[in-house]
């Protein structure tokens, strides 16, 4: 019978404990390894993925266009939208060779932005043709004296809400009536989601691989790609087979060139900021012009003189103060509607009421800063594009945006905008570069009270350093921006338009 002694016993047990311990080491080697291995893997598989699914950007611009012929077509207005594209598409066509022969026509009534834009020489002279001949001329081989045969290839809607509604059916029978060979794209310009009986058409489109979709700001553009996403995955298999999924989905920035204008450097009245803009229809739940009218009353009151006014009390009303150090600022409310302006601020607030296209454009570029004054709810950061933000920058007029915008409006830079905090309102910002005394609606102090944030002294202890930081910052930065920027900061907004232009004439 064998037997152990207990030194014995010692000595088995370490080296089986050097076998055990030495076996889990390896054993852990090959786990790192292959999970090296496997990470490494997956990363370039999902990168491998990403890339495939990414809409191409890149392409040789010599390639020929695959769409020639354009024809822009609306029922409604919103020529400040479509135009600027349609001048885009017409001087990428006219750097061609002649051995590809291009042409561009607006189906529309036309409006004083199609005269403005021709005047100026961004549009054709002969670009306009009534909507109601389209209906013939889509369905016409004969258009083109210099391209026989060739047919209307591309058609761009500029509000597709009522257009597909209206113009859809009838171009749908026309693109069915072609043959295989002579098929239009046709291209919708979104405004508004709200309005979704037009989404019923779709599916015809997207099943004939013959839709895409245009908007003007990239908010808008993700709100879609996400809406044809949950239909493509839908239980449905009809909607699954509508194939939603290969739709695209294309930011394009109306921003027009108005250097012919003309768009002469500014001129300004003081150092200070003496007009501001808020500009869109007088409805509350587009702008919020109860903030700024309470907010203008309030800070009136504080820094009457630092506003260029005087309290009158025989008309008890804001008038202008001659002996204030700058002029008075006044704000204009360019639009169309009924609003109530508060009886102390009729000559603080001017009403600049339906205003025909030069006389609105003239305006605007007389102005110091645009504001947005968006309405709370966040419908312009999310769901729907804003033409304010084009019309600042087309017209050189500095914007006063927060962080929220730059996301939603990536393509905004220092060039045309002011940053301000969320802590400060619009008015807040104007009253600072004023120089005005600005003091913020009661917060809680430390003792549990409530007491004002005077936010024009940023050493006090109430202002927080990030806030601090953030208005030195926007101070330091001023409110007037240089023709040169705005011309750099349009240059580069039209490259990106030339580049989605030049993916949409080749089908990419």
């Amino acid at each position: 019978m064998l037997t152990w002694r207990p030194r014995q016993v010692q000595i088995v047990l370490v080296l089986a404990a050097f076998v055990l311990f030495a076996f889990i080491l390896q054993f852990r080697s090959s786990l790192q390894s292959q999970f090296q291995y496997y990470t490494c893997t997956s990363k370039q598989e999902t990168a491998a993925s990403q890339a495939s699914l990414s809409p191409s950007t890149l392409f040789d611009p010599s390639t020929p266009f695959l769409r020639r012929h354009i024809a822009f077509a609306t029922s409604v207005e919103h020529p400040e939208v479509y135009s600027p594209l349609a001048w885009t598409v017409h001087s990428l066509m006219s750097r061609q060779p002649p051995t590809q022969p291009t042409s561009v026509k607006i189906y529309a009534f036309q409006r004083g932005f199609h005269i403005l834009l021709k005047k100026i020489g961004m549009l054709p002279m002969d670009i306009m043709l009534p909507e109601a001949q389209l209906s013939k001329d889509i369905r016409s081989s004969s258009l083109y004296e210099d391209d026989m045969g060739a047919m209307i290839d591309l058609v761009v809607l500029g509000t597709c809400e009522q257009d597909l509604e209206k113009l859809g059916p009838d171009l749908l029978k026309a693109w069915d009536e072609r043959p295989q060979d002579k098929k239009f794209m046709l291209v919708c310009s979104v405004h508004n989601p709200h309005t979704t009986p037009w989404f019923k058409h779709i599916s015809k489109w997207s099943r004939r691989g013959a839709f895409r979709v245009v908007a003007i700001s990239d908010h808008v553009v993700n709100y879609y790609h996400s809406m044809f996403n949950d239909w493509a995955d839908s239980k449905d298999p009809a909607q699954r087979l509508s194939l939603y999924e290969y739709i695209k989905v294309d930011a394009y920035y109306a921003v027009s060139n108005f250097t012919n204008f003309p768009l002469r450097p500014k001129t300004y009245l003081a150092d200070v900021p003496c007009s501001a803009v808020l500009q869109g229809l007088y409805e509350s739940g587009r702008r919020d012009y109860d903030r700024v009218f309470a907010d203008l009353l309030r800070l009136l009151k504080e820094d009457v003189r630092a506003w260029g006014y005087t309290w009158s009390l025989e008309s008890k009303k804001y008038i202008a103060d001659a002996a204030a150090p700058n002029p008075p600022f006044v704000l204009h409310l360019v639009g169309k509607g009924k609003i109530t302006v508060p009886a102390e601020l009729q000559d603080v607030v001017v009403l600049d009421v339906k205003l025909d296209t030069v006389p609105f454009y003239e305006l605007i570029q007389s102005t110091d800063i645009l504001l947005p004054g968006f309405a709370p709810g966040g419908e312009y950061l999310k769901l729907k594009g804003s033409s304010t933000v084009h019309t600042a920058i087309m017209n050189h007029v500095p914007l006063i945006v927060t962080r929220a915008m730059l996301e939603s409006y990536p393509y905004l830079t220092v060039e045309g905008t002011i940053l301000r905090p969320f802590a400060l309102s619009e008015m807040e910002v104007i009253g600072l570069f004023r120089g005005a005394k600005v003091t913020a609606q009661a917060i809680e102090g430390s003792n549990g009270g409530s007491k004002p944030l005077k936010l024009d002294d940023l050493s006090s202890p109430d202002v927080s350093p990030e806030l601090a930081n953030d208005v030195r910052r926007m101070l330091s930065q001023g409110w007037k921006r240089s023709y040169q920027s705005f011309d750099k900061f349009k240059q580069d907004i039209w490259k990106k338009n030339e580049e989605y232009v030049g993916r949409l004439l080749r089908d990419l």
